[in-house]
């Protein structure tokens, strides 16, 4: 008899337990309206966050932690996500057109098909990045590091993406003034007495492996292929964009006089 109340008393307990779980996830779960608000009243802790969908144009996010967080379809349009941590989330679709993401942390997150138009990606860290089928057209990627980003389709017309880091090139420390290095096949003076914004570059395990194959595959740090520059599009070399295979423009027609 005793056996048998012992038995029901913890079969009671399991079943409170296990619906006393089931209230608390279901209050912790918020829905996109509830992190929108959390959002908008300032908040900056908003990792793991559920944007889908959502209307955030203008918002002011600067140096909030979004790591992790779906922002799938979300309008972003003209906010300021200076600084934000934004590694690991899903910016599948994501409108960013006009927004300042000056030094923001994109490393290895999904960004395919984003709309990057005219946005601030100065000093941004897009190392491991899935940019396919980008619109990056007028966009400011100076200094940003995009170290093993896949570019393949992006629009990179009238982007600016001068000092920034898109394949590995060994430098060997300058020793005079004036010193001549190649980035992207662009040829750049630096003089020591001129400070240069350098990209933040991270060590992942991807990075590491890249490194240890680059003598045999010095082409695994460049994924452009199909990827479209212009003749207003700075910090890359046409011919080097060619090898690399990325759309570039034609030579201007000459107009024949009569």
């Amino acid at each position: 008899m005793k056996k048998l109340l012992c038995q029901k008393t913890f079969i009671t307990i399991f079943v409170l337990s296990f619906f006393y779980s089931i209230s608390v996830n279901a209050q912790t779960v918020k829905t996109v309206a509830q992190w929108v608000a959390l959002a908008k009243s300032g908040e900056k802790k908003l990792s793991g966050a559920n944007f889908t969908g959502a209307n955030l144009a203008g918002i002011d996010l600067h140096g909030a932690d979004l790591s992790g967080s779906n922002f799938t379809g979300t309008n972003l349009g003209s906010a300021n996500l200076t600084d934000c941590k934004l590694y690991n989330s899903n910016l599948t679709g994501v409108n960013f057109t006009d927004a300042n993401l000056t030094r923001a942390n994109f490393l290895a997150t999904n960004m395919q098909y984003v709309n990057l138009r005219n946005a601030n990606l100065k000093q941004a860290l897009l190392q491991e990045a899935d940019l396919k089928y980008a619109i990056l057209n007028g966009a400011n990627l100076q200094s940003a590091n995009l170290l093993l980003a896949n570019l393949e389709g992006a629009d990179l017309q009238n982007a600016n993406l001068s000092n920034a880091l898109i394949e590995y090139i060994p430098v060997s420390t300058p020793t005079s003034q004036t010193t001549y290095e190649t980035k992207n096949g662009v040829k750049t003076q630096k003089n020591n007495a001129i400070t240069v914004e350098t990209p933040e570059v991270v060590e992942t395990e991807a990075l590491g492996k890249a490194l240890d194959l680059y003598e045999t595959n010095k082409d695994a740090f460049v994924k452009m292929k199909g990827a479209k520059i212009n003749n207003g599009t700075k910090g890359i070399d046409a011919v080097w964009a060619k090898a690399h295979g990325m759309i570039v423009p034609g030579p201007k027609p000459v107009l024949k006089s009569n």
